[in-house]
């Protein structure tokens, strides 16, 4: 499914595999099983392709249009993967002409959002996050902070980050990010 999404935005972009690949650095052949369903790529393989596309990670991700304003909180999209104690919910409705994007970030404690600092977006976009329960590390380039329930910070996307749980409970944090890039 995520595949066809990402073929169906390429070819729309009138992109090359060949193109994409440079941009991500990742190569066309990989891009290619990507497309046909042969390869699942990795949280950071996703968000490069969705930076050179142009669109958000849970936008490569949506399966269809939603209709509404409204986002029900057993009709939240969803992202996770195997191994790892880390929830990314869609908080905003998925629609293509919204300015943000709200993520609830949910993690263990120990657990990262990522292995390595990522960034997603461009110089100019920001990302706004708080910690709404629990204690979290944050890694912003070099800089690491440590961020207590009710604690907030806003950097540039563009830099690289993660998040990882502290203590013994889950995290829960929320990110707005402007334009949606995650």
């Amino acid at each position: 499914m995520i595949g066809e999404t990402i073929r169906r935005l390429r070819r729309s972009k009138k992109l090359t595999l060949q193109k994409v690949g440079a941009a991500t650095g990742l190569s066309s052949g990989f891009l290619s099983q990507v497309e046909h369903g042969q390869a699942t790529p990795s949280l950071a393989s996703l968000r490069k392709i969705a930076q050179a596309l142009d669109t958000s990670l849970f936008r490569l991700l949506a399966t269809e249009a939603q209709p509404s304003f409204l986002v029900r909180r057993d009709q939240r999209k969803t992202c996770n993967w195997p191994g790892r104690h880390v929830v990314f919910e869609l908080l905003t409705p998925d629609v293509h002409s919204s300015r943000f994007e709200v993520v609830m970030i949910c993690l263990q404690a120990g657990q990262m959002t990522c292995d390595e600092p990522l960034c997603h977006g461009r110089s100019d976009d920001q990302e706004f996050a708080v910690v709404l329960s629990g204690r979290a590390e944050l890694t912003i380039a070099e800089d690491l902070h440590i961020l207590d329930e009710g604690d907030s910070v806003l950097f540039s996307s563009a830099l690289p980050h993660r998040y990882r749980g502290l203590g013994d409970g889950p995290v829960r944090i929320l990110s707005i990010m402007h334009p949606p890039s995650f």
